[in-house]
């Protein structure tokens, strides 16, 4: 039997409202950061990324969640090399959510590489617990990461983006209908603005960056 793989915890650091590179070959994310904690993953194929952000969907958002219109929470999930900010892979899942109010339930939309599900709940808390927090979510790597080479782990989260354009590239890019190559394969350097620029202004942004992991 394989001896599991030992999960490094690291402390993370969140801004509201702070912002990411406009490119993937700026530097680092900005460095005013709150702390928050975290446990990653690296594995070859991998980084395994879990953090709640509950705090996205804090009151008074959470009232207005129940007003029976369209809400949009979209995360966004980035390794970077720690030597120059370089962007190594990223993924992200985007939630839609209405509350049905016919029915009295929250109607989930949820969108994430390989997973789509359509959800209901009867409270406000299932909706942050699904959307809301990352539990093990994982970040395709193109290459494996290089054996003690630093790498850090950036994640943006925004509620209600303003760019409605924006968002439908992302939520294309997440369910894989994306513009391809004749080979097939998602065309990765046209898509990494989605994960390292900014949205038009949202409802509630949380930004932050982790500590340095080497595989």
């Amino acid at each position: 039997m394989i001896a599991p793989r030992p999960i490094v915890r690291v402390a993370l650091v969140a801004a509201l409202g702070a912002t990411v590179p406009a490119r993937a070959e700026d530097g680092p994310p900005p460095v005013r950061w709150a702390r928050r904690s975290v446990a990653i993953v690296p594995t070859d194929k991998y980084v395994r990324v879990s953090v709640p952000l509950r705090d996205l969907v804090a009151a008074p958002v959470s009232d207005r969640l129940s007003n029976g219109l369209l809400h949009t929470l979209a995360l966004r999930v980035v390794v970077h090399d720690e030597s120059d900010g370089r962007v190594v892979a990223a993924s992200a899942r985007t939630c839609r959510v209405r509350f049905d109010l016919w029915d009295e339930v929250f109607r989930v939309q949820i969108e994430a590489p390989g997973d789509a599900r359509n959800l209901a709940f009867l409270a406000v808390d299932g909706v942050a617990r699904q959307c809301a927090e990352l539990r093990d979510f994982a970040v395709s790597l193109r290459a494996p990461l290089v054996a003690g080479r630093g790498y850090f782990v950036s994640v943006r989260a925004d509620l209600n983006p303003a760019d409605p354009e924006m968002i439908e590239h992302l939520r294309r890019w997440v369910t894989g209908t994306s513009p391809k190559q004749p080979g097939g394969e998602t065309l990765f350097g046209s898509v990494l603005g989605l994960f390292v620029r900014d949205f038009a202004k949202s409802e509630r942004t949380i930004v932050f960056r982790g500590a340095t992991f080497t595989p």
